[in-house]
């Protein structure tokens, strides 16, 4: 069984006009919640072995706290192609990573995240499909499992969907 676990990147900064989008950072709020998903994902059974990562600003950003927390020991791919990806193409990316990984974490951006989802959503429930029809928000995270033994093996509409969070929800719910 492989594990994939979507993240979209946190809140960006867009303070400076003249700035390109591919160097935007994270503003203060998206600091903070890419804080709290590294601390999540991190103490979660959802830990990743391997990670890939856009190599946009506001990606890296995100991926840095969790990075810290996981330690040297998980490899981190930094892919220019997973900067505002469309589905083939993550899903190309994905097949390519190194099949001894059991949990695999992309952090990219949306649409192509969203429309990765659903299009990986092996009859996910009424309220899970929702959620992803509605948008994968900042920060927010999807897990799916496939019954594969190669990464090669993904295919669309057969990983179960065995997550769903968004840091609002996780703050709220961690705070009672």
């Amino acid at each position: 069984m492989k594990r994939l676990c979507l993240l979209r990147h946190a809140k960006s900064d867009w303070g400076d006009p003249v700035k390109d989008d591919f160097d935007r950072p994270l503003n203060a709020r998206g600091a903070k919640a890419a804080d709290f998903m590294a601390g999540f994902i991190a103490n979660s059974p959802f830990r990743p072995d391997t990670i890939l990562c856009s190599a946009a600003a506001r990606a890296i950003e995100t991926c840095a706290p969790l990075a810290a927390r996981l330690g040297e020991t998980v490899p981190i791919f930094y892919r220019d192609e997973l900067y505002h990806a469309m589905p083939e193409v993550m899903l190309d990316e994905i097949r390519h990573a190194p099949d001894h990984t059991q949990t695999l974490l992309v952090i990219a951006h949306n649409p192509g995240l969203v429309l990765l989802a659903m299009a990986l959503a092996e009859d996910p429930d009424e309220a899970t499909a929702l959620r992803i029809a509605h948008g994968v928000p900042t920060g927010g995270f999807i897990v799916f499992e496939f019954d594969i033994e190669r990464w090669d093996d993904v295919v669309e509409g057969k990983g179960r969907s065995v997550f769903f969070g968004r840091p609002r929800d996780l703050m709220a719910e961690e705070n009672g």
